[in-house]
């Protein structure tokens, strides 16, 4: 044969004689007709479902276009397998075809019930005629609201707000001497037949009830006729449609023609003489305004109004004066707010936007401070206008006040308070006494005396009565009952108002006072008992005599004396006291502080001695005295054994200067009070070269720690370990751990700091550092290792795939006619192979060899790719999927790239061990995630739907050397947590038996 290739050179040995050239031309046709036909099914799905927009489960139908796709590819391989062999692609294209046919068959079985659950055409054919006979209902019951109103009398109209339209009815019409086609449907032919005068009102009205200013609307106004005169209409609507957002959308309504009435109101108003002359006779101030705001009228009462009210502009000639302007005048005086508001009242009740206005305003005088009650009312009748009527409440307004301020006392009292009728019911209870007695208020309204009391009878409480009513006042103490049967003591003050018939009476607790007097009587009897039980030696010395007339029992064991050995002081010096000199010296400072007592007025202070006991022992002892007020003038002295106290204070001192640790005391202007003797090993100074010297002198770095000589030491600075630098006498820095503590002493603030050299703890953590890379080198070498097999798959796939171009390549060479652009196609493939093969073993290499800490600026999205990848293969071995779910446009990461990617791929193989195990047919997953989180850090998360991890392991699984696999050495997760917390960051795990384990660990962004 002439051509390059033959169809035999492309089908494996013994196949050929299987093959007629019929058949397989058969075979390819039929294979290509049925690709053609597969591909064009999912063209007219989706131009389908392109113009069905609101076809249910679309999703479905592009599940469905997969499947044939995959099918019609199937088809496609298998005219391809005939020349060349691709066999592990058409059974990767059957796996997935094979996929989405089960899939496709598992959604068609569970959305056939939800389809039939879809309604059918029928249905909605069914849907529609019924709304349309609920329509058609609608509009027949809305002719006959119309047809009934229109029966009654009165013209209905039909408002369009959206189109401003409006429908008359014929009754409307004719109300107004028109037909039904003389007037047309606009708005404006309502409105330009409206009285002048009632126009704006009118509108006014209407607007504020369509923006939902007012509830209803009900509006009395004049409206022209055809023959030019007008009639008072009283007009009725409502909304009766609203857009979603709530906007009038039709409102409709009636008119009815109210002349008539109007006509007697007329009628009334020709009354006004009569009026005028009633409302001189009145003492109220009276004024008529008319539309405008002009005084046309007052009465007597209004010009004798006093001087100097605002708002009354009180003079014999008052008519003609505008009152709003007088209102507008006044709202930059004092008052100014209710000189507003008055302003404001009286035009919303002129313009007809609310009936009626009142308002209660002060009014300075010359003299006094006097309150006055405005009301404000429309006029009725013809005329348009408002009466403006004041009333001097004075008087009111000062027995409010009166009484506000009784009530606010009782209210705010701490005392009881009752009133009483003269049947000893109570009708007014405060909240302090429903507090003392456990009862609400409501509960002791109409309760009567004897319910709460306890000592007296009812017949007892009568005669009191009659007592407070002789007298007009008592007190007494008695015993009342709490609500939960608690008996209180009660002192009881209660006074007869005869001009209400009715008792004031306050009750005040004085329980814990009763309970004090009663503790203070037992007191004294248990005051001698107390000394006698007490461990402390105390004594009783008697002014008047120096004598000591009692000793306990603590005392006599402490000092081996007893009363007959020392009854009077003078007895117990010498013994107290052998030596002459210290016994005077003992005996003229407790003179002087006890003289120096008596005329301040204070305690004796504390006198620390050393007594010779009757044994001859020395005991070390304060010395304290308090007088004791009573007839026998006697002092307490309390003598405080602090032997023990002084043997520890010496064993103290002595630790003090035995301590390995620095010890430094400053006062509050940061100068060294004192200092052990381990300071000489940490600084080289002395302490007797520090006392003195400023605490920077050792620790420059220090920042101060007390504020002045009068503030208190901030409790930020306590309880706290630092690390900071020291100065060596020799001027070189010593590196120490600092810890403070304070205390205040004499009302002095002090601190004390607690240095270590930690030299030898730094270069064992920089040894310990150089330790842990050192291991973690030897932990990648181990991962390689155990990954060597999957990876030499992974790289011989590219070593395969360039072998193959090879050949192909070389084939095409050796043609007559080489086809040089095919032959680049298939060089350029092999080199793209080549490389990959080579990227593979250069991560290899990078990743286990050895080398010295660097950082850098990395993006964490990248070093997880590149750590997965080096797993990919043993993740394919065990049929586990890997998903990623990284957060795009995350900061930059400043770290160690190798061993944040040894941190990755190590909790990557924990999941894929615990995967492994899962039944064959159980889905296994391996998610990583990487998010900011709130603290401004990077967030890096390793999940998988493994079994978890158990209660029990979860508490090891972190430490050294514990492992949960029967080969492993349990330094993976130990050393994973060491690499990241030398980032300064963090390792974490959650962990659900059964559900799965997360890894996630924290790394600062740059």
């Amino acid at each position: 044969m002439n051509n390059l290739f033959s169809i035999k050179d492309f089908i494996p040995h013994g196949y050929c004689l299987a093959w007629s050239p019929g058949l397989l031309w058969l075979h390819v046709i039929s294979d290509l007709l049925i690709t053609f036909s597969y591909y064009s099914i999912p063209l007219s799905l989706i131009y389908f479902i392109r113009q069905r927009k609101d076809l249910p489960y679309p999703w479905l139908v592009g599940l469905f276009a997969g499947f044939i796709v995959a099918c019609g590819t199937t088809h496609l391989l298998s005219i391809i397998t005939i020349w060349i062999p691709l066999y592990w692609l058409d059974g990767f294209v059957k796996g997935i075809t094979a996929i989405i046919s089960l899939v496709s068959a598992a959604m068609m079985l569970w959305i056939i019930p939800r389809a039939l659950a879809l309604p059918s055409t029928a249905q909605l054919h069914a849907e529609i005629q019924q709304r349309k006979a609920a329509e058609d209902a609608l509009r027949e019951s809305e002719y006959r609201w119309k047809f009934a109103i229109e029966g009654a009398g009165d013209g209905v109209w039909d408002l369009d707000v959206v189109n401003n339209t409006v429908f008359f009815s014929k009754r409307w019409k004719e109300m107004l001497g028109f037909t039904e086609d003389e007037i047309g449907n606009s708005l404006d032919e309502w409105e330009k037949r409206l009285h002048p005068e009632d126009k704006a009102g009118t509108l006014a009205v209407v607007h504020a009830y369509l923006e939902g200013k007012t509830p209803t609307y009900t509006h009395e106004h004049r409206v022209r006729c055809k023959d030019g005169s007008y009639k008072w209409i009283l007009a009725r609507g409502m909304v009766v449609s609203r857009s979603e957002e709530g906007k009038p959308l039709r409102m409709i309504g009636t008119q009815t023609d109210i002349s008539e009435r109007k006509q007697m109101e007329e009628k009334l108003r020709d009354s006004d003489a009569l009026n005028v002359s009633i409302l001189d006779s009145l003492t109220s101030q009276i004024a008529v305004l008319d539309a405008q705001g002009v005084i046309i009228s007052v009465n007597n009462a209004w010009r004798d109004f006093a001087e100097g009210n605002a708002l009354s502009e009180c003079s014999q000639n008052m008519l003609g004066i505008n009152y709003l302007d007088v209102c507008k005048h006044a709202i930059n005086q004092p008052y100014g707010d209710e000189a507003s508001a008055a302003y404001m009242g009286i035009k919303a009740v002129l313009n007809g936007e609310q009936g009626a206005f009142s308002l209660e305003y002060p009014c300075h005088s010359p003299n006094q401070q006097r309150w006055f009650y405005m009301t404000v009312s429309p006029l009725h009748g013809s005329r348009r206008g408002v009466v403006v009527r004041h009333l001097n409440i004075t008087e009111r307004k000062q027995a409010e006040r009166v009484l506000i301020q009784l009530k606010a006392m009782i209210d705010i009292s701490l005392d009881g308070f009752w009133i009483v009728d003269l049947m000893g019911n109570l009708i007014q209870v405060n909240q302090a006494y429903a507090q003392i007695s456990g009862y609400s208020i409501d509960e002791l309204t109409n309760m009567s005396i004897a319910q709460v009391e306890v000592v007296e009878n009812a017949e007892q409480i009568k005669t009191h009565m009659a007592k407070v009513i002789g007298e007009g006042y008592d007190r007494f103490e008695t015993r009342h009952r709490r609500k939960d049967g608690h008996i209180i003591d009660v002192e009881i003050s209660v006074a007869f108002l005869p001009e209400f018939q009715q008792f004031c009476v306050f009750c005040r607790d004085i329980t814990d006072r009763k309970a004090m007097e009663y503790e203070l009587k037992a007191s004294e009897a248990k005051f001698r008992s107390i000394i006698e039980v007490s461990p402390v030696p105390m004594a009783l010395l008697s002014d008047e005599q120096l004598s000591l007339t009692f000793l306990n029992p603590a005392f006599i064991e402490t000092f081996g004396y007893s009363r007959d050995d020392i009854p009077t002081l003078n007895e117990w010096w010498p013994k107290a006291y052998p030596d002459p000199d210290y016994r005077n010296w003992a005996k003229a400072t407790w003179q002087t502080a006890m003289e120096k007592a008596q005329q301040e007025h204070t305690d004796v202070p504390p006198l620390e001695v050393a007594i010779h006991c009757k044994n001859n022992s020395i005991k070390s002892v304060i010395v304290s005295a308090a007088e004791i007020i009573n007839s026998a003038h006697e002092h307490l002295i309390i003598l405080y054994d602090v032997t023990q106290l002084k043997q520890i204070e010496a064993k103290l001192n002595a630790i003090f200067n035995a301590s390995v640790e620095g010890i430094i005391t400053i006062d509050m202007y940061e100068n060294i009070v004192s200092a052990n003797t381990a300071v000489e090993t940490i600084f080289g100074y002395q302490p007797e070269e520090l006392v003195g010297s400023r605490i920077n002198k050792l620790m420059p770095s220090l920042p101060i720690t007390i504020n002045d000589g009068s503030a208190p030491i901030a409790e930020k600075h306590t309880g706290q370990i630092k690390e900071i630098e020291g100065r060596h006498k020799n001027g070189s820095v010593v590196p120490l751990d600092l810890s403070i503590a304070a205390y205040s002493l004499d009302d002095a603030n002090y601190l004390t700091y607690i240095v270590r050299d930690v030299s030898l703890r730094k270069q064992q953590e920089h040894q310990d550092k150089e330790h842990l890379d050192q291991l973690a080198h030897v932990t990648r070498l181990g991962l390689m290792g155990e990954m060597a097999s999957g990876i030499a798959h992974e790289v011989n796939q590219p070593l395969v795939a360039v072998s193959s171009y090879t050949q192909v390549s070389l084939n095409l060479i050796n043609a007559e006619n080489p086809d040089l652009v095919a032959l680049s196609e298939i060089l350029i493939k092999t080199q793209q192979q080549a490389l990959r093969a080579g990227q593979i073993i250069h991560r290899m290499r990078e990743f286990v060899k050895s080398h010295a800490k660097h950082r850098s600026s990395h993006n964490i999205n990248t070093l997880i790719h590149d750590a997965a990848s080096l797993c990919v293969a043993e993740l394919k071995k065990n049929n586990i999927e890997l998903i990623f779910e990284l957060q795009h446009n995350l900061p930059l990461v400043y770290v160690d790239q190798v061993q944040i990617e040894q941190v990755i791929i190590n909790l990557i193989r924990n999941s894929i061990d615990a995967l492994k195990h899962l039944p064959a047919q159980q889905h296994r997953h391996v998610t990583i995630l990487s998010q900011l989180t709130a603290n401004n850090g990077i967030q890096i998360s390793v999940k998988d739907n493994g079994p978890g991890i158990d209660l029990e392991q979860q508490q090891k699984i972190l430490m050294p050397f514990y492992t949960t696999k029967t080969n492993g050495m349990g330094m993976g997760l130990s050393i994973s947590r060491s690499l990241v917390e030398a980032h300064d960051g963090a390792l974490h795990f959650d962990s659900q038996p059964g559900n799965g384990t997360t890894f996630y660990f924290t790394l600062p962004i740059q």
